[in-house]
């Protein structure tokens, strides 16, 4: 099955550069980055493999919608793995990937409801912006937790040649910056589309209600953040811990409302 030898490759992938967090020998690094592009392809097929015969992007289930997430956010790291120094930022995001793609393997294989070709269009933007700036947040949730160890050892004083090899934090700050900027547009922009879509299918505020709180509940967070950066500099620290509370409270949501409310996107709106 295609699903599972992506999750084990993502797995062999993250162990490749976990050795070199620990062992700092070029030939580790040169085998990780294959198998990073390895992983990606067999993950790109595997997502193609989704569409199925009218060929519509696979977002209309929550497990889709987290499959795409990861996808998107390990073609993000993708500029870091080749960067000598943010190769390693592949040693903390492997293994997050690897269990997320896992944790939707029963889902994946048991398929998802088509969404009415009349809704596709606005469905797709909105999908495709929401999953794009979540997946812009995983990756910041994951540089944030690096700028937390980083900064954590440095003003305990115990600087250990393996955390010399993590990215410098003016680095892992600036990395910060772009991806909760860029997030916080897409995400943004997916609400809008998704107002149009839940227009254009005629829908009640009343039956998306909880899906609108979830929704500005994540983009107040990240919101604050961003605001608090530009308006009063904020940065490091606080905006790590901003991030990964956002982050936090994006996943609490995302498993809650579609517990709760599984009909709050695809075909179930159009019934």
């Amino acid at each position: 099955m295609i699903l599972w030898a992506v999750v084990i490759l993502y797995v062999l992938t993250g162990a490749c550069f976990i050795t070199y967090l620990f062992w700092r020998r070029r030939p580790v690094v040169l085998i990780a980055r294959g198998m990073f592009l390895a992983s990606i392809a067999l993950h790109i097929l595997l997502t193609l493999s989704l569409t199925g015969p009218a060929c519509r992007i696979p977002l209309v289930s929550p497990v889709q919608a987290v499959n795409m997430m990861v996808l998107l956010a390990s073609v993000v790291f993708i500029f870091f793995a080749f960067r000598g120094q943010t190769a390693v930022l592949g040693a903390f995001f492997l293994p997050v990937a690897a269990v997320a793609l896992g944790m939707t393997a029963p889902g994946l294989q048991a398929g998802g409801t088509t969404t009415p070709v009349m809704f596709q269009a606005w469905h797709s933007l909105h999908t495709v912006s929401v999953v794009a700036g979540e997946a812009l947040f995983a990756v910041a949730f994951v540089v944030s937790v690096v700028y937390l160890i980083h900064e954590n050892i440095i003003r305990k004083g115990r600087i250990h040649w393996t955390a010399a090899g993590l990215p410098p934090l003016r680095l892992l700050d600036r990395i910060l910056s772009v991806c909760l900027g860029a997030g916080f547009v897409a995400i943004t922009a997916g609400m809008l589309f998704g107002a149009l879509w839940a227009s254009s299918l005629g829908v009640g505020l009343s039956q998306i209600a909880m899906k609108i709180s979830a929704g500005a509940a994540i983009w107040l967070v990240f919101a604050f953040s961003i605001h608090q950066r530009f308006a009063i500099r904020w940065s490091g620290r606080r905006t790590a811990l901003i991030t990964i509370t956002g982050f936090l409270i994006m996943i609490i949501l995302f498993v809650g409302v579609n517990l709760v409310y599984p009909g709050a996107h695809g075909a179930g709106l159009a019934r």
